[in-house]
């Protein structure tokens, strides 16, 4: 199978890369910082694209791109880049494909899309945030391309994504571990492996509609924050008023428990921790 992935160079795209790579699939990688991807140790089969290139015939594209929530402050300006990112990347692709689009296209959301304080798979209620109104701008204009060129469109709604080299094991990794005044409330997370391994999953399966990318093992926000750390003694008691003075602190104050069903239902395994 020949399958582009956009976002291949960030903590997602590495992975489900690598993965796919074990079963000799044809694999395209789309990315603006070609000079990082090219330290990024791939194989020289995995053809580095960037947007002045041409774009070769593929079967199914995973569009994992866009600009990096974890990486500034979330003021309304980069809340606004990062929706402008995802939207543009799918306006790239639906011209760099317009005469050949693939039958199956992916695109990455987020289970910020919720609601909070309840128990929900795909048919729960969507929240009315800022979060979940860039979620659902991304998932309209990814599912406008079924119309537009007749293709099966998979909405990945990922969690947390958890494992050593990116996610918040990567912005945990100098700090002591944080333990919330008060962080009973649950997480929607999943283990890096697991994240690649269902994407691989929808892609064989050629799984459509809104999927939940989380485990089916509920966290809280503590036991996530020290499963994510590398401090294994200090822990410092953090209120949670002090993470609402920053946008991103905000994502670890959702209660969300949201079900993997679609996941479930096809027969995928969790590599629980």
């Amino acid at each position: 199978m020949r399958i582009l992935i956009t976002g291949g160079s960030g903590f997602i795209g590495r992975e489900l890369v690598t993965l796919l790579r074990k079963q000799n699939d044809t694999i395209f990688v789309y990315t603006h910082k070609k000079q990082i991807t090219n330290n990024l140790g791939f194989s020289n089969d995995i053809s580095i694209l960037q947007a002045s290139d041409d774009f070769p015939d593929v079967d199914v594209i995973v569009n994992l791109a866009g600009e990096s929530i974890a990486q500034k402050r979330l003021s309304q300006k980069r809340l606004n880049e990062i929706l402008k990112s995802r939207l543009d990347t799918i306006d790239l692709l639906a011209e760099k494909y317009a005469e050949n689009f693939p039958a199956h296209f992916l695109q990455a959301s987020a289970t910020g899309i919720y609601i909070d304080n309840c128990e929900q798979d795909e048919k729960g209620e969507l929240a009315n945030t800022v979060y979940a109104d860039i979620c659902k701008n991304i998932e309209k204009k990814a599912n406008e391309l079924k119309n537009e060129f007749q293709a099966a469109i998979s909405i990945l709604r990922i969690g947390v994504v958890v494992g050593d080299g990116g996610g918040l094991v990567e912005n945990l990794k100098y700090l002591p571990t944080l333990h919330l005044i008060g962080g009973s409330n649950y997480i929607p997370y999943l283990k890096i492996s697991d994240c690649a391994k269902a994407i691989k999953l929808i892609i064989e399966k050629k799984i459509q509609g809104n999927i939940n990318l989380c485990s089916d093992h509920y966290l809280t926000a503590n036991e996530l924050l020290k499963l994510s750390s590398s401090s294994k003694h200090l822990t410092v008691p953090v209120p949670k008023f002090a993470l609402k003075l920053d946008k991103r602190g905000e994502l670890l104050l959702t209660n969300q428990r949201i079900f993997p069903a679609t996941l479930k239902e096809n027969g995928f395994v969790f590599d629980h921790f």
